[in-house]
C-alpha cells in the first residue's frame, strides 16, 4: 500500500517560503555590495526606496482585501514571507544608479556637476515598486500566482514609460577613470573586444543601465550559494547562457566579420554584457514563472537565449534579456499545458499481445443464455 503525502518542500522544516526568500536575499547581497562600491550611495537610496514602497504596497493590498485594518490583519499579511524584499532588491539592481528625467529636472547637483541627489530617481523607484507589487504580483493572487517576474516587469514598465526621457542613460563606474571601457557598454558599441575590456566587464568596471548586472564575480557567488542550498536548479542558468552564446555567435558574431580569436572574445562579451548573467541566476529561475518539467524548462531557457540574441542582433535595443524573459514567462502556461509531468506513482500499462487478445475472446465465456458473452 502506497501513501501519498504533501511534498517535502512544503513540510520540511527550514524550507518554507520565508527561508527560501532569505536564501535569495543572501545570494543577492554580494551584488548589492558590488553595485554600491562601483556606483556609489545612490544605489543604497534606490534600495531603501524600493523596499519601502514594495513593503507598503503589498501590506496595503493585503489590508484592503482582508478588510482587517488591525494588528491581526497586519500579522496575517504576506509581507512576512519576505518575497516583497526579493522583488525590491532585484528591481533596484535592474535600474541605473541615477535616473534623471528630462521633463522633471528634480535633481540636485554638486559643484563639480555630479549628481548629489535625484528626486526623479526616487519617484521612478517608487512607481516601479508599486507597479511590480500591485499590478503584477498581488492582482493575480500573490506569490506563486503571478504570470511574470514582478521585478523584470517593473523594469520594463519604467523603461518604456521613461526611457525616452533619458531615465535609462548609462551611469559610469566610480572606478572607471583610466580604464579601457568607460563611455558605454560593449553591447552599445560592439567594438573589437580586448582582454582588458573583458576584464573590466568581468569586474563590473563599466558604464551600465543596470547596476546589478555588471560585477560577474558577485553574480557567480550568488549562483554558487543558491545552487549549494538547492534553491535553484543550477542547470537553468547554464542552459540560458549556453543558448545565448550559440545564437549570438550565429546571428551577430559571424555576420560581423570577426575572425580568429576575436570571434571567441566577442561571444564571451555577449555572455558577460547586459543582464544575461544576473537575470539567468535570479530571475529565470523564479518558481512561479518557469515550467514545471525539465523538458519544459529546457524549452523555456533556450527560448530566452534565442529571443535575447535576436533582439541584440536585429533589434534597435542593444540589450534584450528583460523582454525575452517576459515573453517566455507568458509562454510558460502553454508549455505546461502540453508538457505534463507524470503523476506520482504512475506505472505505464503493459501492452497485451494480439494473440492473447484473440485467445481471451475464444475462452468459452458465456453470457448465461447459451451464447458467447
Amino acid at each position: 500500500m502506497k501513501t501519498v503525502s504533501a511534498s517535502p518542500h512544503l513540510t520540511r522544516k527550514g524550507n518554507s517560503t520565508r527561508s527560501i526568500m532569505t536564501d535569495v536575499l543572501i545570494a543577492l547581497s554580494p551584488c548589492v555590495v558590488a553595485a554600491t562600491v562601483m556606483y556609489g550611495y545612490h544605489v543604497v537610496i534606490n534600495l531603501v526606496t524600493c523596499l519601502i514602497f514594495c513593503f507598503g504596497t503589498e501590506l496595503l493590498y493585503n489590508l484592503i482585501v482582508s478588510k482587517k485594518w488591525n494588528r491581526e490583519g497586519v500579522l496575517r499579511s504576506s509581507v512576512f514571507d519576505l518575497s516583497f524584499a526579493v522583488t525590491a532588491v532585484i528591481l533596484t539592481l535592474n535600474l541605473p544608479a541615477v535616473m534623471p528625467v528630462d521633463i522633471w529636472g528634480l535633481t540636485v547637483f554638486k559643484g563639480t556637476g555630479e549628481i548629489a541627489f535625484s528626486f526623479d530617481t526616487v519617484i521612478l523607484c517608487a512607481l516601479g515598486s508599486i507597479f511590480a507589487i500591485a499590478l503584477v504580483k498581488m492582482l493575480f493572487g500573490g506569490i506563486g500566482r503571478n504570470f511574470a517576474n514582478p521585478a523584470c516587469t517593473g523594469r520594463i514598465f519604467l523603461f518604456i514609460a521613461f526611457g525616452g526621457a533619458g531615465a535609462f542613460n548609462l551611469t559610469s563606474s566610480l572606478w572607471a577613470d583610466g580604464m579601457s571601457t568607460t563611455a558605454a557598454t560593449w553591447l552599445g558599441t560592439r567594438n573589437v573586444v580586448t582582454g582588458g575590456m573583458l576584464l573590466d566587464i568581468f569586474l563590473g568596471n563599466t558604464a551600465t543601465a543596470a547596476v546589478g548586472e555588471t560585477c560577474v564575480i558577485a553574480i557567480l557567488v550568488g549562483y554558487v550559494y543558491l545552487s549549494a542550498r538547492r534553491v535553484i536548479d543550477p542547470r537553468v542558468p547554464l542552459m540560458v547562457i549556453g543558448s545565448l552564446a550559440v545564437f549570438a555567435f550565429l546571428f551577430d558574431v559571424v555576420p560581423s566579420g570577426a575572425r580568429g580569436a576575436n570571434m571567441f572574445y566577442s561571444t564571451v562579451a555577449h555572455v558577460l554584457s547586459g543582464g544575461l548573467l544576473f537575470g539567468s541566476v535570479f530571475m529565470a529561475t523564479d518558481y512561479s514563472t518557469s515550467p514545471n518539467t525539465f523538458i519544459g524548462t529546457a524549452i523555456y531557457a533556450v527560448g530566452i537565449g534565442l529571443i535575447t540574441a535576436l533582439i541584440r542582433a536585429f533589434g534597435s535595443f542593444p540589450e534584450g534579456f528583460s523582454f525575452a524573459l517576459l515573453i517566455m514567462n507568458i509562454v510558460t502556461p502553454l508549455i505546461d499545458k502540453y508538457i505534463v509531468p507524470k503523476p506520482f506513482g504512475y506505472i505505464k500499462p503493459a501492452k497485451v499481445k494480439p494473440d492473447k487478445q484473440v485467445a481471451a475472446g475464444q475462452s468459452g465465456v458465456t453470457d448465461g443464455k447459451g451464447g458467447d458473452k
